[in-house]
């Protein structure tokens, strides 16, 4: 099954961070749920970190489309991602988005699409 996106057709939608917002690459579909990439981007200023958690998934990377974030890694500490930068996030990896700038845009793939998130403490 061939999917396509078109930026000029994009639908952007609220979902798991109330600062963000999400666009759908079509990639759910033709996955049968496998695989979800996405575009995420902010929606208002950061107010301070996101508070750290956890993500129950197999496979999960991000490439920064556009402007900064700053990520606290378990067992790694505090990272700077730019424009063009990206991470491959290690299953179960407790983090914690720590600041983001005002343009931040990235594109997230996860394996599979849906997977719980839990709040990690410290």
């Amino acid at each position: 099954m061939t999917t396509m996106a078109f930026h000029k057709s994009a639908e952007w939608k609220p979902g798991l961070r109330s600062y963000f917002e999400y666009r759908d690459l079509g990639i759910v579909a033709a996955t049968k749920g496998k695989v979800l990439a996405h575009c995420i981007r902010a929606t208002q200023s950061c107010s301070g970190p996101g508070g750290r958690h956890t993500h129950d998934l197999e496979f999960q990377m991000n490439y920064v489309l556009r402007g900064w974030t700053r990520v606290e890694f378990e067992d790694v500490g505090e990272v700077r991602f730019e424009a063009g930068d990206s991470w491959y996030q290690p299953p179960k990896i407790k983090h914690e988005v720590l600041e983001f700038s005002d343009d931040f845009e990235v594109i997230e793939i996860t394996m599979p699409a849906d997977f719980p998130t839990a709040e990690a403490p410290r």
